[in-house]
């Protein structure tokens, strides 16, 4: 009996991985992906051999996770302590934008537009990414802003001439952006592209921007491109993964059987990631095809494709 009270006494105390995960925002494929390669979080494991994290765990990978919102990547915040985490968090914070009178608002740049000022909207652009750097800028106006200008146009709110003006603007500074991270990624290569008919490639802009920001090597196929010379491109160029974006406006079962003749196309080990406003909507089953849709599913796709490299 008091050899069971000090065995329970002993057994580690703390949350599971799902409780973890839920607690600090950080995702169970991240965190293990963050165990493998920085050696943290180093959760002990109980007698079924089960992650645990204790309470000091959560509280630093709380703060991981404010600092990475904040604009910072994890390799610089990984390995640092709660103290330096909060004093980069509150430097952070001095320069948050909603405290500078001069920080753009989706509405001002909207604003510009409207007004066709494309001078004035780039100005304001540039001036996002000096405040917040190319994450944030990604994350918080360009993304926004395009959702923004698609339901206003949706509205009868702006002309199609304003939502080309907007694309153009932004995809010159999304480009001019990814020029500064050409060739520095070692990570996995992802070909970007949109299928035959669609004519959208603001999206592939700025997924390869984030896919760059996050050490991965995006290359860019661009728009209205034929199933077979997606496939062969991805042959070509060694990627790891094709990356395909369909607008609302796609035919969904075109689409679907698109896909279906990429995926027979590719070699076993490339995966097909679709993101876009229809991507939730796809019916199709193959086990290679993965809906990526949010900035978090990017994430956790990264995560998993380096994890498997890692074990390999």
């Amino acid at each position: 009996m008091v050899e069971r009270q000090h065995a329970a006494a002993a057994a580690p105390q703390g949350y599971s991985i799902r409780v973890a995960s839920r607690l600090t925002g950080v995702s169970s494929d991240t965190l293990r992906m963050w165990e493998r390669r920085y050696g943290f979080p180093k959760p002990v494991r109980n007698e079924s051999q089960v992650r645990v994290y204790t309470d000091a765990d959560i509280e630093r990978l709380v703060l991981i996770s404010r600092a990475l919102k904040a604009g910072f990547r994890s390799g610089e915040v990984i390995h640092r302590g709660p103290e330096e985490l909060r004093g980069l968090l509150v430097n952070s914070a001095r320069t948050e934008p909603a405290s500078d009178p001069r920080t753009p608002t989706i509405q001002s740049l909207l604003s510009l537009l409207i007004q066709d000022d494309p001078d004035g909207l780039r100005d304001e652009l540039q001036r996002s990414v000096a405040l917040l750097g190319p994450r944030q800028f990604l994350t918080e106006v360009a993304a926004p802003l395009v959702e923004q200008v698609g339901s206003a146009w949706a509205a009868g709110k702006i002309a199609v001439r304003h939502e080309h003006l907007v694309s153009e603007v932004l995809s010159s500074k999304l480009r001019l952006l990814l020029s500064a991270y050409d060739n520095r990624g070692s990570g996995p290569v992802v070909l970007l592209a949109t299928l035959s008919d669609e004519q959208h490639g603001l999206g592939l802009d700025m997924v390869a921007l984030y896919l760059a920001l996050e050490g991965a090597t995006p290359r860019l196929l661009g728009v209205n491109t034929p199933p077979d010379q997606i496939a062969e491109a991805a042959v070509a160029l060694a990627a790891d993964v094709v990356g395909v974006s369909i607008s609302e406006a796609s035919d969904l079962m075109l689409t679907e059987a698109h896909l279906r003749r990429i995926s027979s196309s590719l070699p076993a080990h490339i995966e097909i990631w679709v993101g876009g406003k229809n991507a939730r909507k796809l019916g199709m089953r193959d086990p290679r095809v993965r809906r990526v849709v949010s900035w978090q599913d990017l994430d956790e796709a990264l995560a998993r494709l380096r994890d498997a490299a890692d074990s390999a």
